[in-house]
C-alpha cells in the first residue's frame, strides 16, 4: 500500500517521508516487526503504542502512523486523529481498492474450523489468504486485510461479543460471500437471549457487495427461520430443501462420509476429521467453492486436504496407547456437546476433563447442568471439572450415576491424574480459554510422551 493511498484512506498529513513508498507490512505489535513495515501505536487501556515508536524504528520499521506529532525526518510518519479509526479506514480502503473476492464468516461455534475448510478448497485454485488465528475482532481483521498482496481470494473470520461489532467488521470487509455457522448460546450472558445473537450475526450481510449472498447452515433452528428479498441465500444441511444436502452421513472415530448430489450426479466426501458439526463445515466450504465458479470436485478434494488450526479439536497419540482430544481453546455450550459428540464414539476408556464455560451471564448454572446431563447421555466413563462453575456439571453427572470429581485448580486436578490415567484411555480436556486447560495438556503430553 502506497503512502499517498494510505494519507488518502486515513485523511493524514505527511510529516515526512515519500508518498510513493510501498508499504507491505503492518503490525501494532514492535515484537512482530520485520524491516520496511508500518508500525501503528494503539492506545489501549493498560498502554499507549506511542511510547513504542523508537523501539519500532528501531526493529526496522520504515512508517508510523502516529496521533502525536514525532520528528524522524528519515522515516515515513503520517499524523493522524486517531490510531485505531487509521487502521479501520486502511483496511477498508484497500479492500476497495483491490480486486479480490471476499468471504466472510461469522457463528457461534465453528467459525476457525470453517474458515480452514474454506481455505482448503479456495486455495485449490485461487491463491487465498486467510485470518490468522484469533485475528477475528475489530483489530485483527482489519490486520488481516492489510496482509493483502496479490491473493485473488480473502477468507475473513468475524467474532463479536456484542451488538454491532459484526456490522463494524463487515463494513471493512464488504464480503461477497457471507456465511454464518450457526446460531448458538456464546456470548449469551452479554447478548441476552438467542435472538439477539441471531440478530448480531445477521449484521454481516450489511455489509455484502451488490452480487452478495450468503450461505447459511439451515439445519440451525434459528438460522432456518431467515428470509430476504435482497440478496440470494444459499441453504446447506440435512434439510429436504437445502441447496447442498447431505445423507448417508457416517462418522467415524476420526473421520466423516457423506453423500451430496449436486446437478444430477452423487458425489461421496470425505472429511478427515469427525464430528456432525464438520460434515455441515464441509457442505458450507463446498458452497463457497461453487460459488466462486471452482468445480464441485476440487471442491471435495480441498476438503479431504483440509487441515485443522491447532488446539481446535486436535487429537494427539501418546505413549501407553493414551490419546488427548485437545478442546482447550474455547468453549460454549455447543462446542461441549460436540466435543463430548467425539469421545463417545471412542470404545476405549473415555474420560472427559472440563472446565467453565465463561460469560454465560444469568446462563451459567443452566448450561453446566445441561453439561453434566449431557456427559451421563454419552456414557462418558470418568469426569473431571475445574472451575467454580463447572460445579454444576459434576453434581448433574453425579445425579445420573456418572463417577465425577471438582477441583479448584488445574494443579489440584493435575495431582490427581497422576494415579488415574489408564493405558489406552482416551481424554477429552475442553473449556474457556480463560480457564487455562492447556497447562493440562502440557503436563500429559510431557508425562506420556513417547
Amino acid at each position: 500500500m502506497l503512502i499517498r493511498e494510505i494519507i488518502e484512506a486515513t485523511g493524514g498529513t505527511l510529516l515526512s517521508g515519500n508518498i510513493n513508498d510501498d508499504i507491505h507490512g503492518f503490525t501494532q505489535d514492535t515484537r512482530q516487526i520485520h524491516e520496511g513495515d508500518m508500525y501503528i501505536p494503539l492506545v489501549g487501556e493498560k498502554n499507549d503504542g506511542h511510547q513504542f515508536i523508537k523501539q519500532a524504528f528501531e526493529a526496522g520499521a520504515s512508517s508510523v502512523i502516529t496521533s502525536q506529532p514525532i520528528d524522524y525526518p528519515d522515516k515515513n510518519v503520517i499524523l493522524v486523529k486517531d490510531t485505531l479509526q487509521a487502521l479501520t479506514d486502511m483496511a477498508a480502503y484497500l479492500r476497495k481498492h483491490r480486486a479480490v473476492k471476499v468471504v466472510g464468516i461469522t457463528g457461534s461455534v465453528g467459525k476457525t474450523s470453517t474458515k480452514d475448510m474454506i481455505y482448503a478448497v479456495v486455495s485449490m485454485q485461487y491463491k487465498t489468504l486467510k485470518t490468522l488465528g484469533n485475528y477475528n475482532n475489530h483489530i485483527g481483521l482489519p490486520l488481516t486485510v492489510l496482509r493483502l498482496q496479490d491473493e485473488e481470494v480473502m477468507v475473513l473470520e468475524m467474532g463479536m461479543n456484542h451488538l454491532g461489532e459484526i456490522r463494524h467488521l463487515t463494513h471493512i470487509a464488504r464480503p461477497d460471500i457471507a456465511v454464518i455457522t450457526n446460531v448458538g448460546t456464546a456470548h449469551i450472558g452479554e447478548l441476552g437471549s438467542r435472538e439477539n445473537i441471531l440478530k448480531a450475526k445477521m449484521e454481516i450481510v450489511e455489509g455484502l457487495t451488490q452480487q452478495g449472498r450468503l450461505i447459511i447452515n439451515d439445519d440451525n433452528d434459528m438460522l432456518h427461520t431467515v428470509q430476504s428479498q435482497d440478496y440470494p441465500i444459499i441453504r446447506v444441511g440435512e434439510n429436504n430443501d437445502c441447496y447442498l444436502k447431505a445423507y448417508h452421513v457416517e462418522l467415524l472415530l476420526e473421520e466423516s462420509y457423506f453423500d451430496l448430489d449436486y446437478q444430477g450426479k452423487t458425489y461421496h466426501v470425505h472429511v478427515p476429521v469427525s464430528g456432525q458439526h464438520f460434515v455441515m463445515n464441509a457442505l458450507i466450504a463446498i458452497a463457497v467453492g461453487l460459488s466462486l465458479d471452482i468445480d464441485i470436485e476440487k471442491c471435495i478434494k480441498g476438503i479431504d486436504q483440509f487441515e485443522l488450526t491447532k488446539n481446535r479439536m486436535d487429537m494427539i497419540e501418546l505413549s501407553h496407547g493414551i490419546r488427548l482430544i485437545d478442546g482447550t481453546y474455547n468453549a460454549n455450550l455447543d462446542s461441549m456437546k460436540s466435543s463430548l459428540d467425539v469421545l463417545s464414539k471412542y470404545p476405549n476408556r473415555k474420560i472427559a476433563i472440563l472446565a467453565d464455560m465463561l460469560e454465560l451471564g444469568a446462563y451459567e448454572q443452566a448450561f453446566h447442568q445441561e453439561v453434566g446431563q449431557y456427559v451421563a447421555k454419552k456414557h462418558i466413563d470418568q469426569l473431571m471439572c475445574v472451575g467454580p462453575a463447572s460445579q454444576n456439571i459434576v453434581l448433574k453427572a453425579q445425579e445420573n450415576g456418572i463417577e465425577a470429581y471438582h477441583f479448584e485448580s488445574n494443579q489440584d486436578l493435575i495431582q490427581a491424574l497422576e494415579g488415574c490415567i489408564q493405558d489406552d484411555d482416551v481424554i477429552l480436556l475442553k473449556g474457556s480459554h480463560g480457564m487455562h486447560l492447556d497447562e493440562v495438556v502440557d503436563y500429559l503430553k510431557e508425562k506420556y510422551k513417547k
